[in-house]
């Protein structure tokens, strides 16, 4: 255990220096220039040019800007955004609540329906409940979120208020005005994912109940409900639990769409507004907190996987 556990941290070491490498280089080969995102290309005089660079440390030597943002990294310090003058780890901790809020919610409520709709459907194969989850998978994995977030705004919010189409509550403002806000977001975002961890469910289960530990038990006169709820749903869940800690990584880093669409103030707006004005010290941040969050799903993932799989332990 303490040796999975050392390699486990040592491979996450190891990812985040490939990452924090990797991130800085690429928001480098961006198009265009940081002064004249910030400054423009008119009224603006040379002078006024190499000063903005020469604050920021632009020109020097990318080993030198690489080691420099490496040793703030290790002391806690982000830097300072280039198009807020405000620090990137309060700008990132401002942002974060609400998408980690929207993508933790949704990835949890997909998976809970995933389990029982996946699970009605292979013990009820080819019948109606299986089909219409079937066809319902299928159209939700194919329905962008955007297209279902906008349909939810013209069909629902703009006939019942209780549901609005924008902006965001914390919890802090009281359970009822966080969750009404959140419900369309939630059901926009959950529709593809429920799709695909239905399907996977389905088919995990199928092929469990085909395992030789399955028909052992069945062959020792244990009823079908106690076969099922011991032997086959607990090893179906494992490849579920994969994907769905595959998909809170990629839901938090592509949420940029649905806040948009319903005009939540979070991480995904954040880093595309960095993009635009080549905010490098935010964009650097922000990927680099996915990434944290991503190494920290994978690892999660690993000991629920050792906790319901002996064989792993």
């Amino acid at each position: 255990m303490r040796r999975t556990v050392f390699t486990r941290l040592g491979g996450a070491f190891l990812g985040l220096f490939v990452l924090t490498v990797v991130t800085f280089l690429m928001v480098r080969l961006l198009p265009g220039s940081v002064e004249d995102a910030m400054l423009g290309t008119e009224n603006v005089t040379p002078e006024a040019r190499q000063a903005f660079r020469d604050r920021f440390g632009l020109d020097d030597p990318i080993v030198v800007q690489y080691v420099q943002w490496i040793s703030n990294l290790v002391q806690g310090d982000l830097g300072n955004s280039i198009r807020s003058r405000q620090p990137v780890t309060q700008e990132l901790t401002a942002k974060l609540g609400p998408s980690l809020t929207l993508s933790l919610v949704s990835v949890m409520i997909s998976f809970c329906a995933a389990i029982t709709l996946g699970t009605i459907a292979a013990l009820k194969r080819d019948g109606v409940v299986d089909r219409l989850s079937t066809l319902g998978s299928i159209i939700g994995s194919s329905v962008p979120d955007f297209v279902i977030g906008l349909l939810l705004i013209v069909f629902v919010a703009s006939r019942f208020d209780q549901f609005p189409s924008f902006g965001y509550e914390p919890l802090s403002s009281g359970l009822y005005e966080w969750a009404r806000h959140l419900f369309l977001p939630v059901v926009a975002m959950s529709a593809s994912l429920v799709g695909i961890m239905t399907r996977l469910m389905r088919t995990s289960i199928l092929s469990t109940l085909e395992e030789d530990h399955v028909r052992t038990a069945i062959g020792k006169g244990l009823s079908r409900r106690r076969v099922i709820a011991l032997h086959v749903i607990r090893p179906s869940l494992i490849p579920v639990i994969t994907t769905a800690g595959l998909l809170f990584v990629a839901v938090i880093g592509g949420v940029v769409v649905i806040e948009f669409v319903f005009s939540i103030p979070g991480l995904g707006r954040l880093i595309l507004e960095s993009i635009k004005a080549r905010d490098y010290p935010l964009i650097q941040g922000a990927t680099l907190l996915i990434g944290v969050l991503a190494i920290i799903a994978s690892i999660l993932v690993d000991f629920i996987h050792r906790a319901l799989d002996p064989r792993i332990r």
